[in-house]
């Protein structure tokens, strides 16, 4: 060590060479590499969140669909207990309440241009505002007239008469060229003038609830009611089972005459009305009740007094008679007997599918037939407004 500068003593006391100090190429990242992870972390950041934004989609979409079918649900339990179909809620949204206009029984007011907004409060829904998980009010149409004097469809029912009219309903739900509104068609009938074009192209249906805008930003499809479903245009829209694409993107349920029916008029018997509009007073026994009840004559068309009318259940005959003992003349005669017995059986000539239908006039589709004629009691589908 003797003769070792200084210098060289304290860099070998420290264990170092005197070569020079070097960073090498391993201990570092180039510009390209520092790129090429920027890149990478970014595809994998993009990817999530588009995996995330689908899922949100999605779930929304999901919850959406569920909601529909809530409302479905809701509409079958109202009609089972108030015998009619609420009116939807004819206040413009952000001011939409929720209530069916009107709260009571009768025709649907306020509603211009269907379809207006599900009744969410009169229908009991935990739909806050009454929206769909994108934030759009729920869009509802049933089965009502508003044609001046119309009786008001579905919506003008009791539980006395609901089925009755319900039936009339399913029973012409296909019928071509008549008005049919609410109904539902698909692509092959072009216009939209409330009408099945052709056999196969469409039907009616009790209600349709819509959601309107919550696909438009899935699909791309132009914004607002899509399709058929335009506000303006007759109560038409397209079907449920219609694909979602940048042309239609509405979420559609239905509610079938069909299933209505089934749900509500399963467990208990169809009642039909049978007015008196022959020009004396009748009188009628129901097979199985020994009662004659009194008909009075509702010719002039308002029943001044007493009980213009008897209501029998499916499956039920009744027998008019021009006596207050119900009775015939004696054997073969039958001369005090007013036509042939009738029975109320949903499946011929005597029910209110095929007698009580008249699709061009307000007067059809009122669960009430009438007889006229004072020797033969013809039955026929009622065209008087009253009773």
């Amino acid at each position: 060590m003797v003769g070792t500068k200084k210098s060289e003593r304290i860099l070998l006391r420290a264990g170092l060479s005197r070569r020079p100090f070097r960073l090498t190429s391993h201990q570092g990242f180039s510009l390209v590499e520092l790129s090429i992870v920027l890149i990478i972390i970014g595809l994998i950041v993009g990817a999530g969140v588009t995996i995330w934004r689908s899922s949100i989609e999605s779930t929304r979409l999901s919850a959406t669909k569920t909601n529909l079918d809530n409302i479905k649900s809701s509409v079958i339990n109202f009609a089972t207990a108030n015998g009619r179909l609420p009116c939807p809620d004819s206040t413009v949204p952000p001011n939409n309440t929720g209530q069916s206009n009107p709260v009571g029984i009768g025709i649907c007011a306020g509603c211009a241009n269907p379809p207006c907004w599900v009744p969410y409060q009169t229908l009991q829904l935990q739909l806050p505002g009454g929206k769909d998980s994108f934030s759009n009010v729920f869009r509802y149409d049933i089965s009502y007239d508003t044609t001046g004097g119309a009786l008001g469809g579905l919506t003008n029912t009791t539980q006395d008469t609901f089925c009755g009219v319900l039936f009339e309903y399913l029973s012409h739900a296909t019928d071509v060229g008549v008005l049919r509104v609410p109904c539902v068609t698909n692509q092959n009938d072009a216009a939209d003038n409330g009408q099945i074009g052709a056999a196969g192209q469409g039907y009616g249906v009790a209600a349709v609830a819509i959601s309107q805008s919550s696909v438009d930003n899935v699909f791309n499809a132009p914004p607002g009611l899509t399709g058929k479903n335009i506000i303006g245009s007759s109560r038409e829209y397209e079907m449920a089972i219609r694909q979602n694409g940048p042309a239609y993107g509405d979420l559609v349920a239905e509610l079938t005459y069909g299933d209505l029916y089934n749900k509500v008029c399963g467990t208990q018997k169809t009642k039909i009305r049978i007015q008196n509009y022959t020009t004396a007073t009748q009188y009628a026994q129901i097979a199985g009740i020994s009662t004659c009840a009194t008909i009075n004559s509702a010719v002039a068309g308002i029943c001044a007094s007493g009980v213009c009318h008897i209501d029998i259940y499916q499956g039920s005959t009744v027998t008019f008679y021009n006596n207050a003992s119900c009775s015939p003349s004696p054997p073969p005669t039958g001369a005090n007997q007013c036509g042939a017995p009738i029975t109320f059986n949903m499946t011929g000539g005597n029910d209110a599918g095929t007698t009580d239908w008249n699709g061009a006039g307000i007067y059809g589709r009122d669960g009430k037939v009438q007889i006229t004629g004072a020797a033969a009691c013809t039955l026929g589908d009622n065209v008087n407004l009253n009773p």
